[in-house]
């Protein structure tokens, strides 16, 4: 089983998760998961990418915390053969924080970055860098010719709910899911690495 995830913070690490979404494929099924955490504290500067304050977030999570779906969430990723995200390495590192800060180690296997994979396929350039720029989401879904309107459909279908725009992780999950599916027929070395963990 493969997990394509994605979070919304409260700003940089060691932050909080106030938004965890994650797509579970297994190659037959397609499953979706959004939760929401309550937190007393937003960064305003986070608030401004994904429009989320405190006194939303309070509605939308219910009161609920990270630690009242620790158990699923752990599980979950315990038992994905491969987790996938679009720099991985950001989100796995809060991922690592939530759970360290309830005494637990955090279990993953094997990681996969959408956005560092992609890097030297959509060779993007900086003015006076040598090296190819890290793709944004939005760049990769561009390049997959994924289309916002596919992805709010899309995300309605997997989790339920009609995500509308980017930094909104159940829009940001299904916009990289997505992009994967439809990039994966046209790099069959990416399908191959992909369909040993499914």
């Amino acid at each position: 089983m493969i997990i394509y995830f994605d979070t919304e913070t409260t700003g940089l690490y060691p932050g909080r998760i106030i938004q965890l979404s994650y797509v579970l494929e297994d190659g037959e099924s397609v499953k979706g998961k959004n939760f929401y955490f309550f937190v007393e504290w937003i960064d305003p500067s986070a608030t401004k990418v994904h429009g989320i304050t405190v006194e939303k977030l309070a509605e939308l999570s219910k009161g609920k915390t990270f630690s009242d779906y620790a158990d699923e969430i752990y599980e979950d990723f315990k038992n994905a053969s491969l987790v996938v995200a679009h720099n991985v390495r950001f989100d796995l590192g809060f991922m690592i924080a939530e759970f360290k800060y309830l005494d637990t180690v955090f279990r993953y296997r094997e990681s996969f970055d959408t956005m560092k994979y992609f890097t030297p396929i959509m060779k993007l350039t900086r003015e006076g860098k040598p090296n190819y720029k890290y793709p944004k989401l939005t760049e990769l879904t561009e390049f997959a010719e994924v289309f916002p309107y596919d992805v709010s459909n899309a995300s309605r279908e997997i989790f339920g709910d009609y995500a509308t725009d980017f930094h909104q992780a159940v829009f940001d999950t299904t916009a990289m899911y997505l992009s994967v599916k439809t990039l994966e027929p046209k790099y069959p070395e990416l399908k191959n690495y992909l369909d040993r963990y499914r």
